[in-house]
C-alpha cells in the first residue's frame, strides 16, 4: 500500500510539474501568426452577385454554454484573467426555398452521447444551461419537420450532437469530411450522433472560386447562402457565407478559431490545448485557414465574421426566437 502511494504522489507531482512547466512556455510558444508566411489567394476587388428573397432570415438558437474559462485557453495569447463562456449553438436559416440548420448545438441525447468521453474529457469540455433547438423550436410552434436540411460546419460532438433530434432532415456534408467521422474517436467524434438511420446528402462544391475560397456551393442559386471549404480543424470543415436582404453580409467560421481575437490577431488556439485534446486535424491547414479570414476581414471590414463559439460575437446577433434580415 505504501509503495503504491508513493508511486502516486510521484506521478501526480510529475503531471502538475509539466503542467506548470507547459503554462510557463505558453507566452514562449504562442504569439500571432506570421501573416507572410501564409499563400495569398487573390480576393476579388468587390462582394459577388447576391440576390437574396426578401423573406430570407436567420436567427442564432443558443443550446449550451460550457463553464467559466480563462480566455487564456480559448485563444493563444489571451488573458487568464479574463473569463469566457463559449456558446454551443445552431444557426437557423429560413429561406422560401426551405429552412436549414447550419450546425445543430447540443441535442436531446447529449447526456449519453458525452458520457463515452474520459473523465479528463468529461470536467474539459463540460456544458451547462442545455436547451436542445429541436425543443425550442418546438416550443415557439416550429415542428421539426420544417427544417429541411442540416449542414454542419464539420462533425465534432458539439456541432452533430442534435442530428437525430430531426429525423425528415437531409444532412449534407463533404464525403471526407463523413469519412473522417467514422474513423474518428471520442473527445471529437462521437459515433451514436450520426450511426445508424441519418438521411445523408453527399455534396461537392461544384461552383467557383469565391471570395479566395477555390471553389465554393450556392445552396439557392441567388447567392444568398453559400458554401466554401475551410478544411484544417477537420478534414472537411465548411464555412458559411450568408447574404441578407438588408444588404448585410456573414461568414460563419466553424471552428476555425473558437473566439474572433483568434482571426483578428491572428492567432490560433493555445499551445497546451492543442497538446491535450489534439483538437485540430491538420494544424498547418488551420493556420493558412485563420490568416485567410483574418485577411478578408481587413479587405472588407463590413463583413461580420462569426467562429461558432464565440459568446461575445453570438450577443450581438439575433437570439431565436428573433430574427434578422
Amino acid at each position: 500500500m505504501k509503495k503504491w502511494l508513493v508511486r502516486g504522489a510521484a506521478v501526480l507531482a510529475g503531471t502538475v510539474t509539466v503542467l506548470v512547466a507547459a503554462l510557463a512556455l505558453m507566452p514562449v510558444l504562442e504569439g500571432p501568426l506570421d501573416e507572410p508566411a501564409y499563400a495569398a489567394p487573390p480576393l476579388p476587388g468587390g462582394w459577388p452577385d447576391a440576390r437574396p428573397p426578401q423573406a430570407l432570415a436567420y436567427s442564432l438558437i443558443h443550446t449550451s454554454t460550457t463553464q467559466a474559462t480563462p480566455e487564456a485557453l480559448v485563444v493563444a495569447g489571451g488573458r487568464w484573467g479574463t473569463e469566457r463562456r463559449p456558446l454551443h449553438a445552431a444557426v437557423l436559416v429560413r429561406h422560401p426555398q426551405g429552412s436549414f440548420l447550419f450546425d445543430t448545438g447540443l441535442g436531446r441525447r447529449v447526456a449519453e452521447q458525452f458520457a463515452v468521453n474520459s473523465a479528463f474529457h468529461r470536467q474539459f469540455f463540460a456544458y451547462e444551461g442545455l436547451a436542445p433547438a429541436a425543443d425550442q423550436l418546438a416550443a415557439h410552434g416550429v415542428p421539426v419537420g420544417e427544417i429541411r436540411r442540416i449542414i454542419p460546419s464539420h462533425m465534432h460532438w458539439d456541432h452533430v450532437s442534435g442530428l437525430k433530434d430531426f429525423p425528415d432532415a437531409e444532412v449534407w456534408v463533404g464525403a471526407e469530411e463523413l469519412e473522417h467521422a467514422r474513423h474518428g474517436q471520442p473527445p471529437g467524434f462521437i459515433a451514436s450522433q450520426f450511426d445508424g438511420d441519418v438521411r445523408w446528402r453527399l455534396f461537392e462544391f461544384d461552383g467557383p472560386a469565391y471570395m479566395g475560397y477555390p471553389a465554393s456551393l450556392d445552396l439557392f442559386g441567388d447567392g444568398s447562402a453559400v458554401l466554401v471549404p475551410m478544411q484544417g480543424h477537420t478534414a472537411g470543415q465548411v464555412g458559411l457565407f450568408l447574404a441578407l436582404p438588408s444588404g448585410q453580409r456573414l461568414f460563419f467560421i466553424g471552428d476555425t478559431t473558437w473566439a474572433l481575437e483568434g482571426v483578428t490577431a491572428p492567432a490560433e488556439r493555445p499551445w497546451l490545448v492543442r497538446r491535450l485534446s489534439n483538437v485540430d486535424h491538420d494544424e498547418a491547414r488551420n493556420r493558412a485557414a485563420i490568416v485567410h479570414v483574418h485577411r478578408l476581414m481587413r479587405a472588407f471590414p463590413e463583413l461580420v465574421v462569426v467562429p461558432a463559439h464565440d459568446e461575445r460575437v453570438a450577443a450581438r446577433l439575433p437570439r431565436f426566437p428573433a430574427f434578422a434580415r
